[in-house]
């Protein structure tokens, strides 16, 4: 008698359908399992292009929010007309201030070299002028000169100096110098907003929350819009002429002018005794 029977033919085609059912169940569960991982797969990758469209339509809508509020915005302690006055001890004065004493405007663009040409060897006696109350110095920062820059340096630095009259004022002065200090070359790459916060900290402007955000949200480039266009449309300041470009500077409502803008308009000696003969 054998130990180990021959299975059946019956038994044989039942141990056959068992395999098979268990082969069956095992493809099944495997089936089962790939759907899963492809409809999580496909799940998470759906996920992660909704969030980053969310993303996206977050920023961009709070990108248009704050270009919104910034169109509405007006930079504090500057003239109806976006003058910026700055008086003895370098501080910023009234408008009715600066009416008792003797007043120069100055039209500017930050990336004009002409601006320039005259800003360097005036800074001194107009400083001295202000600071002992001989004069007030009424400052309109525009910005025309966008074009001249490989990345916009007028506007971002007329930005950053009404960002300083709007929250430090009494440092305008000295960051309307270190502005003109870093002039880039025409048809250049400015500094980056970055290099300008560090040339305003370079004169004591203290880089807080408030004056980070107003320099990285551009905030008043509608305000600089704005009074550009109001600055070529209409008489300057306290004169009678309209401003054609930049440097437009007047003594007590009247406009000094140049012949020899190389020779004229860097002669300290030369600005001085227009000053003398203008003023009060």
């Amino acid at each position: 008698m054998s130990l180990n029977p021959r299975p059946t033919r019956s038994e044989q085609r039942e141990a056959a359908r068992a395999k098979a059912r268990e082969l069956r169940e095992k493809r099944v569960r495997g089936d089962k399992r790939k759907r899963f991982i492809v409809t999580s797969s496909i799940t998470l990758a759906i996920l992660g292009v909704v969030s980053g469209v969310a993303w996206l339509i977050f920023t961009f809508s709070q990108d248009a929010i704050n270009n919104s509020e910034n169109a509405k915005k007006t930079p504090a302690n500057v003239t109806a007309l976006g003058g910026v006055l700055v008086g003895e001890n370098l501080q910023l004065v009234t408008p009715a201030e600066a009416k008792k004493t003797n007043h120069i405007v100055i039209y500017q663009d930050y990336q004009c070299p002409i601006c320039k040409l005259f800003e360097d060897p005036n800074a001194s006696q107009i400083r001295n002028w202000a600071d002992k109350g001989l004069a007030v110095i009424e400052y309109h920062p525009i910005s025309f000169l966008d074009g001249a820059s490989l990345n916009n340096y007028s506007s971002r630095a007329t930005n950053a100096a009404f960002c300083v009259a709007n929250s430090q004022p009494n440092k305008f002065f000295d960051v309307n110098n270190a502005l003109y200090a870093n002039q880039p070359q025409e048809n250049t790459s400015g500094p980056t907003d970055s290099e300008i916060k560090e040339t305003l900290k370079s004169v004591g402007v203290a880089m807080s929350n408030e004056m980070n955000q107003c320099i990285d949200q551009k905030r008043y480039a509608k305000f600089i819009d704005n009074k550009t266009n109001e600055a070529f449309g209409q008489n300057a300041v306290t004169g009678n002429t309209i401003p054609q470009g930049t440097p437009h500077i007047l003594v007590n409502g009247v406009q000094y002018t140049w012949a020899d803008v190389a020779a004229d308009l860097p002669n300290p000696g030369r600005f001085a005794q227009f000053f003398d003969l203008n003023k009060k």
